[in-house]
Order: C-alpha cells, then structure tokens, then sequence
C-alpha cells in the first residue's frame, strides 16, 4: 500500500530531542516536549545547561534568508539588552537546522527560554512596562531594514486580494467592497507620503500569548 501525502507532520519529541542533543553538544540527560503548534511549532527541551525552546517552522513558511533576517534582528536586540529570546549557535556555530520531514523540508532554531507566565489580564503596571519595552524596540530599529516583506499598498491591498480570491467568492458583497476601497486607500497612502515618512522594522504580535 502506498503511503497517503501529507501536507503538515509534527515531529517525534524524543527523535527532535536527540536530534538537537547532537547538532548542540548538550550532554546529560535531556527532555524535549511539545508545547504547541500553529504556524510553528514550538517544543521545550531542558536538562543539565538548562531550559531551551525549539521553534519548528513548517514546510514552505518561511524560506532559510527569511529567518536569517529574523534571527538577526533578535541578536541586535540582545546585544542593545532588551530581554528578548535569542537563537544559540551549535557547535559549528549554525543557528538554522534543517529537516528533512515527509512534507520536505522544515527549519528548526534553538532560542533560550524566556521566563514568565501567560497573563490574559495585564495591570497598568505591567501594560506600562510593555508599552516601555516596545517603544526601546521601535529606537533601536527605526532606521534599520530587513530582507523580509515590505509593507505598502501593493502588498496590503492587491497581492492580499488576489490571495483570498482563492477562498472566497468575488460576488461576495465584503469582497466586492474590498476591490471598490482598495484604490482609494491606495491613494491615501500616496497623499501621506508614508514610504518617506515612516521607516524602520515592523513587529507583529506583542501579546499575551508571546
């Protein structure tokens, strides 16, 4: 009998946890387990030097230079001190693994582990210090830049409409008001001169569950 396709897998704790032993030189006893998956996925391995994270990116997510470009923007961040999760080199000194998953291949990066808890309600206090922390982010990248996506009208409005095209139907009242506002939206980006005013690194979900 041949074996189904599969479009997504979610690896073995135990083959991931020796796999990441090797390629790290982590002696002594480890445990790795799965803590959650949706875009990535993301496993906890701790032992003798520690607690670690393994974020598992899925098949075709995101391409090698993509995560290169985000592994750097991590490592500015730390070195300007900002408590933020790191990647950590493995003994040849490469902080991208690759996977060969029966999808194809998937990249896999060791983070150190950021202490906490999930807090759904924050306090004033703690917003504060957020908001303090995202404000040190936006200074240290404000005029840096990363190979990844630019956003602007081309992006946001025609490239996304023709992706959803694929799932929704365009004689859907919602779709068709998208495609009738999308060009004057555009035209308001034009007017504000956004592309001149605003630069910098954009990043997505500071929330609780991060």
């Amino acid at each position: 009998m041949n074996i189904f396709p599969i479009t997504a897998s979610i690896l073995s704790e135990t083959e991931l946890c020796n796999f990441i032993r090797e390629k790290y030189a982590l002696s002594g006893e480890y445990h790795c387990k799965l803590f959650r998956t949706g875009v990535n996925h993301t496993y906890f391995i701790s032992g003798e030097k520690g607690k670690f994270a393994i974020r598992v990116y899925c098949h075709n997510w995101r391409t090698k230079p993509e995560i290169e470009e985000e592994l750097e923007l991590l490592n500015i961040l730390k070195e300007n001190s900002l408590s933020v999760s790191y990647p950590i080199p493995d003994k040849d000194g490469n902080l991208i693994q690759a996977i060969n998953a029966p999808e194809g291949i998937r990249y896999a990066v060791l983070f150190s582990f950021a202490e906490g808890q999930k807090m759904r309600y924050m306090s004033n206090q703690t917003c504060y210090f957020i908001g303090s922390l995202m404000a040190k982010i936006h200074n240290i990248t404000e005029h840096k830049k990363v190979d990844r996506v630019s956003y602007n009208s081309e992006i946001l409005l025609y490239r996304s409409y023709d992706l959803i095209k694929s799932f929704f139907d365009e004689d859907l009242y919602e779709m068709k008001y998208i495609k009738e506002i999308s060009p004057l939206i555009a035209k308001r980006f034009e007017r504000s001169h956004l592309s001149e005013n605003q630069c910098g690194i954009v990043h997505l979900d500071i929330w609780y569950d991060n």
